[in-house]
């Protein structure tokens, strides 16, 4: 049988151009990392699959023979999934005549064994570990993977640990990149739950027009082209659906929603049957708890009843303990990765780390990591101003003063005493009582900081 009849649902489309150069990506498998998608565009195909080159790479031999290339049991190697084997349709794309790139159509169906050191061969193969078929809804990560050494992430995953066992609904508050979805495979997989499907959908990331029918179901001849199919609350029973930034789902669908959470049952599209259904939600937004009712993000009913038990992630820049802590095992995983041999950052760029605000939170640190140690040459042992540079430019010399703490203190007592001085119109005496120090104390201070003092008007 062909492969193209055999890929009946597939993992990922990749476009590349005549150079090698990914033009665009999509991974539907939520096994798949979705950092992938937003790291690799813009990088060449060669860096990204580091055992893939022109030789035994399909979407090469597309272009090179201008037809359709079916190869199974691809052996894939990348920085963000686990090795793996995948079938793969390849397709040469032309204009004017002449091949400009190729598409390529893959379906992951295995993971690669770690103790099979060579290219799968018929005996190899054999011990494959079986990807599992239940289109990959299972979580990936458990509570002991969140990496934190301050006290208050440590009682938050205590507290996660706690309320898991419950059925309870539950909502993530936190910015960008904190780790609200690995909280959410934590609490599933801590969970009674944790044999059953986990899925993970991102309501921004869905047309609107196709939401409701993803999320309960079609009925086949409901509309033109539909079929029967589940939703997800179906796909879900049993388990936990984790619905990740829900200040995006339009306000009339979080009705529905609310309801189908109400009665635990949901009809799909053309269909008057009810359909039973027993799944946990959890509910995320990097919108902070005061906004969401008041700027009218979340209606308050379904905020209410998914509200229940409140998680809210601090950023990073409220976690400076786990900055060092996260950055060396971000160092020990791209050592292995790139072949470096990092054991230490500099003092200066540790400083920057540390009065850095990380608006990327975790996920801006790792690229961080990433990129210096992807920068650095082999044979240096330490992270240094160097490389810093080269992946940051707000790290400078400038940057570096006004953020240390003797000048964050000298800059505050400045400030004080320039308006100390303003209030008493210039009188040093009036100017030391208004500060509550002596006379003398001032004088001294204005010496040390005459070159900074604004004129007095």
């Amino acid at each position: 049988m062909s492969l193209y009849n055999e890929l009946n649902y597939i993992d990922g489309i990749t476009i590349i151009d005549k150079e090698g150069l990914i033009l665009f990506t999509v991974k539907f498998n939520p096994d798949i990392d979705k950092k992938m998608e937003e790291s690799i565009v813009g990088k060449n195909l060669f860096d990204v699959f580091y055992n893939i080159n022109k030789s035994n790479s399909s979407l090469f031999e597309c272009m090179d023979k201008d037809k359709l290339i079916e190869r199974k049991g691809q052996y894939v190697k990348n920085l963000y999934v686990d090795d793996s084997i995948t079938d793969n349709i390849s397709i040469p794309i032309k204009h004017g005549g002449l091949i400009v790139g190729a598409i390529e159509l893959s379906k992951v169906i295995a993971d690669y064994d770690d103790n099979v050191n060579e290219l799968p061969n018929d005996s190899a193969v054999m011990k494959l570990k079986p990807k599992c078929l239940n289109m990959g809804y299972n979580a990936r990560y458990n509570l002991d993977n969140i990496i934190c050494k301050d006290k208050n992430m440590v009682k938050l995953v205590e507290y996660a640990h706690h309320v898991a066992k419950s059925n309870s609904p539950i909502f993530i508050t936190g910015e960008t990149g904190t780790g609200k979805e690995l909280f959410a495979n934590g609490i599933h997989n801590a969970s009674n739950r944790k044999d059953k499907p986990f899925i993970a959908q991102n309501c921004s990331a869905v047309p609107e027009n196709l939401l409701e029918s993803i999320f309960f179901g079609t009925s086949k001849g409901s509309y033109t082209g539909a079929l029967d199919r589940k939703g997800l609350f179906e796909a879900c029973d049993g388990g936990t659906l984790f619905l990740d930034e829900l200040h995006c789902m339009p306000l009339h669908l979080q009705a529905k929603l609310l309801r189908a959470i109400e009665d635990k049952s949901a009809r799909r599209i053309g269909e008057n049957k009810e359909r039973n259904f027993d799944v946990r939600i959890i509910a995320a937004t990097n919108i902070k708890n005061e906004e969401i009712l008041n700027k009218g993000f979340i209606r308050q009913d379904l905020y209410y009843r998914l509200s229940v038990v409140k998680i809210d992630i601090p950023p990073l820049r409220e976690r400076l303990e786990d900055i060092k802590v996260l950055s060396y095992y971000f160092i020990k995983k791209y050592n292995s990765i790139f072949e470096k041999n990092i054991t230490s950052i500099s003092q200066e760029v540790t400083r920057f780390m540390l009065n850095y605000d990380w608006p990327g939170n975790i996920r801006e640190l790792e690229n961080f990591i990433e990129s210096a140690i992807l920068n650095v040459s082999k044979e240096k042992i330490i992270i240094d101003e160097k490389e810093a540079k080269e992946v940051n430019n707000i790290f400078n010399d400038d940057f570096l003063k006004t953020k240390s703490l003797k000048n964050i203190l000298e800059n505050t007592e400045l400030n004080l005493i320039e308006e100390a001085l303003m209030i008493s119109k210039g009188n040093v005496t009036k100017a030391a009582e208004y500060l509550e120090i002596p006379r003398q104390t001032l004088q001294q201070k204005m010496i040390k900081y005459s070159t900074n003092l604004k004129p007095k008007s």
